[in-house]
């Protein structure tokens, strides 16, 4: 995501972007303007810059100028207060500028990224005589597809996700999550009255169930995520899918999995939650001590906490719409999160902090009852404080569209997480060698993990170093391997 890139600042190169458009203005403004002005404030914003020329053979650009700024900046004002033209004049006071530079005039046109609410700004398509929304795609605009159009509507319905789906029974929902969530929320929350409720009515004060025309409660679209079962939420949303991997082996495509639709589980969102926390507290072992859910109450595990916070941030601000996804994904030097959705606010706010902006608002509620998530706004904010304080490092958080996805790329590479989490060459090989001799069956990862109270991670890549230098052989034992002494028959 290029934010950096500002015709106004003087840091650009003459080329398009993701959030920077050149047009030349020549024979005055250009009708293309408006389709990226819609196209930014519905993406992520950006420049609309007159007075530069494209060879339309090499695709090369050059600042030509504009003539009479004065008059475009006066057309530009008048367009885009016009609502025959323009759905919304979201520009800012200061919005339209002329700026000189090498003894050229330019204008440039300063397009906010629109708000939830004021989405989809459209405008008015001459030929086909009717107003049209556009979105960024790189360097280019394009008319918003019925699946951009969807998004920007369900974002701008307030509480969209409070309310009742009157297909649904109370049967859609499983009774092992909602036992298991109570029993977290009452230890969370010890005095709140919810805890002597019927399950109807807990469901009920959290926002999971409400009434519908009926008179008879339903589960809300929360609820449904929150704690349906699989086969009921795809009936709903049929590409729901909720994915978490570990992928730090080369030998193997992946070690553990927790996916949705598996069948083996309920497939929805808390129990994916605490399924992921589970995993994530047991490969980053470290000697602070982090409780079972590894929530934020009671916890001393910054690097828990803050993985936990990712995932929970995920599910809360995915976009459940027609392509429905959070994905986990694990690997060997760094922790992958992406779920479908852009941003609802700038990237610089969200890790600044102080500002919450969630897509699913009864969701969101409903993990920070349990102490998933921080509705204070300063979630990803912890998240960036506890990379560069421990580890010296920043996290990465982009967006990319067609379909919209935010990714959060955490680095988990050797030494971080405290000492028990930290891998030194040999340090564990006497200790590992005599496990292996001790196990008729051989010894896994996570055998060795919690034998010497250390991290999965270190774990395994002590057992490959032992593997790799002849000292165990190993054998496949379905997704995993099992290692041996190297002189037993693998």
């Amino acid at each position: 995501m290029e934010l950096a890139m500002s015709f106004k600042n003087g840091d650009y190169k003459l080329e398009e972007s993701q959030r920077l458009e050149f047009k030349e203005a020549a024979a005055g403004l250009p009708d293309d303007l408006w389709e990226s002005y819609s196209a930014f404030a519905n993406t992520e914003g950006g420049e609309i810059v007159l007075g530069v020329h494209e060879d339309k053979a090499s695709h090369e650009y050059s600042s030509v100028g504009v003539s009479e700024a004065a008059k475009l900046v006066d057309a530009i004002w008048s367009i885009a207060r016009d609502p025959r033209r323009v759905s919304q004049d979201i520009l800012l006071a200061d919005g339209v500028s002329v700026i000189s530079r090498d003894g050229l005039d330019f204008v440039v046109i300063d397009v906010p990224r629109a708000d939830r609410s004021e989405k989809p700004i459209e405008v008015y398509e001459k030929r086909q005589k009717k107003f049209v929304a556009y979105v960024r795609r790189g360097s280019g605009d394009h008319r918003a597809t019925a699946y951009d159009i969807d998004g920007m509507r369900y974002d701008k319905t307030p509480k969209a996700d409070r309310s009742p789906l009157e297909e649904f029974s109370l049967e859609a929902l499983c009774q092992e999550t909602i036992q298991k969530y109570r029993r977290v929320f009452s230890a969370v929350k010890q005095n709140s009255p919810w805890n002597s409720d019927s399950d109807e009515d807990f469901l009920y004060h959290i926002g999971a169930v409400a009434k519908g025309h009926d008179g008879m409660l339903h589960p809300t679209r929360a609820g449904l995520l929150a704690f349906g079962f699989e086969y009921e939420i795809t009936s709903y949303i049929p590409q729901f899918l909720l994915d978490y991997r570990e992928e730090t082996s080369e030998d193997i495509r992946w070690e553990d999995r927790v996916c949705s639709e598996s069948g083996d589980w309920s497939g929805n969102i808390i129990d994916f939650y605490f399924l992921v926390s589970e995993r994530l507290i047991r490969h980053f072992k470290s000697p602070f001590f982090t409780n079972e859910m590894g929530t934020r109450h009671g916890s001393k595990n910054p690097v828990t906490e803050a993985l936990n916070e990712g995932v929970a941030n995920a599910v809360i601000h995915a976009h459940y719409g027609t392509a429905a996804s959070v994905k986990v994904i694990l690997g060997s030097e760094q922790l992958e999160i992406t779920n479908t959705g852009g941003f609802l606010i700038d990237r610089d706010v969200a890790i600044a902090g102080g500002f919450s902006e969630a897509r699913n608002p009864t969701l969101m509620r409903m993990m920070n009852f349990i102490g998933a998530s921080d509705r204070a706004g300063s979630g990803l904010q912890d998240i960036w404080s506890t990379w560069s304080d421990a580890f010296g490092c920043e996290p990465v958080l982009t967006e990319s569209y067609h379909p919209s996805m935010v990714k959060l790329v955490l680095p988990v590479f050797s030494g971080m997480g405290g000492p028990a989490a930290r891998y030194v060459p040999g340090k564990y090989d006497e200790a590992i060698l005599g496990l292996s001799e001790q196990s008729q069956g051989g010894v896994t990862i996570e055998q060795v993990s919690g034998r010497l109270d250390i991290s999965e991670r270190v774990a395994q890549k002590s057992l490959k170093r032992l593997f790799e230098a002849k000292k165990l052989n190993r054998f496949r034992d379905g997704h995993r391997f099992r290692y041996v002494p190297y002189d037993t028959r693998a």
